[in-house]
């Protein structure tokens, strides 16, 4: 039988895994496919929306398989979507195929984050839901220079090589579990609808920050791209430790709302205060760090607004999480079309002071205990 570290964060590499391939590829993939290069780019919404309605619809449906199932199956859409992308013979097929992902990474994110609360015991749940979200960032950290590599030999390729092979692992690794026990849906409380709208908000800012982080750089400073994905990529790999860090601290409302805040703040200097490059690198580390502890917080967080159905808040959350990408990409377009980098800035900071809000009514402050190692892993 696997351990549960090793089997969740496999699960949520291979959901990134999925997610991440798509960037460096779409000029070749869209020349290829006889497609603009913006169209293309709408695979990721594709992905995205059908993501965000899996996770609702798993947090809805009134029994559900055990997460070992949910899991397996997930794992097995993004094999076989992976397979799909690097054969399709069209532009409709791809974008069926990144219908399918979005399906797959929807279940892998939601099952994940929750069977950390159900798989470990709980003086290990702090510990176990670390490693589970670690495996996003991971996947950007590692996928991307398999993905620069492989991609010489072809966009296809890629689809092979990081998220087809992420996704049998996963699987493999998946089904040496034993089979869980079907689970019914619980009552959603209105503290979950709150939780899941503020992170929304705060998903939608953080998604936003990735998508224009590239350009802000490259517009603002004299620095070619090839130094402005080495520079993003040092800055995410800060999630890592911010990740880890969240298993020594007691995931509480004011927390939460302290490092929503920080995002805010942090992000309004994005905008305004542009020195120089490696202040602008040291804001953007420190707002990964943070997003790696908020997500350990928030999601623990969460679980314990809806302790006998951890399934449902995390579907919800996970929803929260793919609509966010479609919601952050509107709004900072604009944002910057009318302004620039400067109300980009604050229209993020508005959306984190919104996340802030909503969670910060008196409803969402009751719940604060959360069982967690206090022990070094």
């Amino acid at each position: 039988m696997s351990r549960p570290s090793p089997v969740l964060f496999l699960c949520l590499f291979a959901s990134q895994s999925a997610m991440l391939v798509l960037s460096p590829i779409l000029p070749e993939l869209a020349r290829e496919l006889g497609v603009s290069v913006a169209t293309a780019g709408q695979l990721r919404s594709v992905s995205g929306l059908v993501g965000g309605v899996t996770a609702v619809t798993v947090a809805l449906l009134p029994r559900r398989p055990g997460l070992r199932d949910l899991l397996a199956l997930g794992a097995a859409l993004i094999t076989a979507a992976s397979l799909l992308s690097a054969a399709a013979p069209t532009f409709a097929v791809l974008a069926l195929a990144q219908a399918v992902v979005g399906a797959g990474v929807g279940l892998l994110v939601a099952v994940g984050i929750a069977a950390s609360g159900e798989w470990a015991q709980p003086h290990r749940r702090a510990h176990v839901l670390a490693w589970a979200i670690a495996g996003m960032p991971a996947a950007w950290i590692a996928g991307m220079p398999v993905v620069g590599l492989v991609s010489q030999a072809g966009w296809r390729v890629t689809f092979l090589a990081v998220p087809a092979v992420a996704g049998l692992a996963a699987l493999a690794l998946v089904l040496r579990r034993p089979a869980d026990t079907s689970s019914r849906r619980a009552t959603l409380r209105l503290d979950v609808a709150r939780f899941t709208i503020g992170e929304l908000l705060a998903n939608a800012a953080w998604a936003s920050v990735l998508v224009y982080a590239g350009a802000l750089l490259l517009e603002s400073y004299p620095v070619t791209a090839p130094v402005v994905a080495f520079g993003l990529g040092l800055t995410a790999a800060a999630m890592l430790p911010g990740t880890f860090t969240a298993r020594r601290v007691k995931p509480t409302a004011p927390l939460l709302a302290a490092l929503t805040a920080y995002q805010g703040g942090a992000v309004a200097v994005l905008g305004a205060v542009r020195p120089g490059v490696a202040f602008t690198l040291a804001v953007l580390a420190s707002m990964a760090f943070v997003n790696g502890l908020r997500s350990m917080v928030a999601s623990a967080f969460g679980m314990d607004t809806a302790p006998d159905d951890k399934l449902a808040v995390m579907a919800m959350r996970a929803a929260a999480n793919q609509f966010g990408y479609l919601l952050g990409a509107a709004a900072g377009g604009l944002a910057l079309a009318l302004g620039g980098f400067p109300a980009l800035g604050g229209a993020l900071a508005t959306l984190f002071a919104a996340s802030l809000a909503v969670m910060s009514a008196p409803a969402a402050w009751r719940r604060e205990r959360w069982t967690q190692s206090r022990s070094p892993a």
